[in-house]
């Protein structure tokens, strides 16, 4: 079992509500909670990595995301689980809020999100694993050493597409949602979902 899962959060544990800005707007992918569930009791920590840009776009503030974290660890805690930590990115070069609007470290593909999370969390990288839906999401988790998965939810089917000109598709895995993350035979630790 890995020491950690850094997720990405739209397309990866929740349903891409194209900047979701309230927690009443939480829609989780099937199957997802019980897998969070699983992994926690296990003692793999479950860490959410998120481009959060709508920030410096003036689509929210950073109350809403906040709101919307305390409410998916509520959600996780009530099916039996736990999200170990939040990191989120408000930034983008392009913005409209000059506070948020610039080059970043955190903004993935940048690695300042995993960078940070292993930091806190005494992370060894090469027993991690990282999921989402982009490929920008995985990009600094191998460069760092992490196993990468590539979830077919969110916008994963179309970042496919991309994958095999991609300078890193041998270090990708495609499965189809997070749930099958867990598809272990035999107790072995192996992956009947992965197409490698």
């Amino acid at each position: 079992m890995p020491q950690a899962i850094l997720c990405d959060r739209d397309g990866t544990l929740i349903k891409d509500e194209h900047f979701l800005d309230d927690p009443a707007r939480i829609r989780w992918i099937s199957g997802v909670l019980s897998l969070l569930k699983q992994f926690s009791q296990a003692g793999t920590k479950i860490l959410v990595v998120t481009n959060q840009s709508g920030v410096a776009r003036g689509y929210f503030k950073l109350d809403s995301i906040e709101a919307i974290h305390l409410q998916m660890q509520q959600d996780v805690e009530a099916s039996g689980g736990a999200i170990a930590d939040f990191y989120y990115c408000p930034h983008h070069p392009q913005g409209r809020i000059q506070t948020y609007s610039y080059p970043c470290n955190c903004r993935k593909p940048a690695p300042g999100m995993f960078q940070q999370a292993i930091e806190d969390h005494r992370l060894q990288p090469e027993k991690c694993w990282a999921v989402g839906d982009r490929l920008r999401d995985l990009e600094p988790a191998i460069e760092l050493g992490m196993k990468a998965f590539l979830v077919q939810t969110g916008y994963g089917i179309k970042e496919q597409q991309n994958l095999y000109e991609h300078i890193y598709k041998s270090q990708i895995t495609v499965i189809s949602s997070l749930t099958k993350l867990l598809r272990i035979k035999n107790g072995e630790g192996k992956f009947s979902d992965n197409p490698n």
